[in-house]
């Protein structure tokens, strides 16, 4: 490897990994940040902050500013989808530094060498220690809360698609839907405390809790647009597309943390959608053609 190939890994080293200080820095002191991963988070910055100064020394005088932008990113993503998502997204990049610092290896000197091998354990250790100290809720209870999202979207897009095979009206089926989707929350948060209680480790209000948020939300945001817009077709698509961005969340949540393909979990996912969607359309007409029923 030339000279001119370190220099320009160095550089770009310098800037990852100063960013990675100074995101790290901010998340352990912020007060979305579980108190179990501040102390974690700052000594990661601390060791962010010696892979920089070790690369600063070949990036020949380079000036590297801090990553406001990427910060408010970061802590935008931190609010909507956890403090663990964003740490761990950003050891998902650390893992592909990592492959480029190993090339190297064989080009630096005996003492930075020894360095550098540290600065690879460093990068290594990080994600599984952070499995270690995953504490947050919306983590820990994570299968819960994409039971409650998942029955909810299946069930209430079904009911308002069956509903308005029967209606005309939109704001009866949204009601309809919402009624439906409010009891079966708490039939699933039920269900999700009793199978709590059989799981090592969890507590049995909290996976109840977040599962029948989870279902409740779910249901107000598929009902919205049918009080809103009193176009049966238009209601209908908007909805569905409120279901898809609600599903591309939870994708991304899985592809993240646990490694799944994004666009196979929300195009599985998504064709269930829509197929329950139709089919209980196709009988909600099937019900008012049959019985004559002409309902507004």
């Amino acid at each position: 490897m030339s000279r001119d190939r370190l220099v320009e890994v160095a550089v770009e080293a310098c800037r990852d990994e100063y960013a990675d200080y100074y995101i790290y820095s901010a998340l352990a002191s912020s007060s979305l940040t579980h108190a179990a991963l501040k102390g974690r988070l700052a000594l990661m910055a601390e060791q962010e902050y010696r892979h920089y100064e070790f690369w600063r020394r070949y990036a020949d005088g380079v000036v590297v500013k801090e990553p406001r932008a990427r910060l408010l990113v970061m802590k935008l993503l931190a609010l909507i989808m956890g403090i663990t998502f964003v740490v761990k997204m950003l050891e998902r990049h650390e893992n592909r530094v990592i492959e480029g610092y190993k090339e190297l290896l064989h080009v630096v000197e005996d003492e930075d060498k020894r360095m550098l091998e540290g600065i690879i354990g460093d990068e290594e250790e990080h994600e599984s220690s952070l499995v270690e100290n995953i504490n947050e809720g919306r983590v820990r209870y994570l299968g819960f809360t994409v039971l409650g999202l998942s029955d909810a979207l299946i069930e209430i897009a079904g009911i308002h698609a069956g509903t308005l095979g029967v209606y005309t009206d939109t704001f009866k089926a949204g009601l309809a839907g919402l009624i439906a989707g409010v009891a079966a929350s708490i039939a699933m948060a039920s269900a999700a405390y009793n199978q709590a209680k059989q799981t090592e480790g969890v507590r049995a209000s909290s996976a109840a809790t977040y599962t029948g948020i989870a279902y409740v939300v779910t249901a107000l945001l598929l009902a919205l647009p049918y009080f809103l817009v009193h176009d049966v077709l238009e209601a209908l698509i908007i909805s569905l597309l409120i279901s898809i961005a609600i599903l591309a969340y939870i994708a991304l949540y899985s592809h993240v943390l646990f490694n799944r393909n994004f666009f196979r979990e929300l195009g599985e996912t998504t064709g269930i959608i829509f197929g329950a969607t139709l089919a209980l359309y196709a009988f909600g007409e099937f019900i008012r053609i049959y019985f004559n029923l002409q309902l507004d």
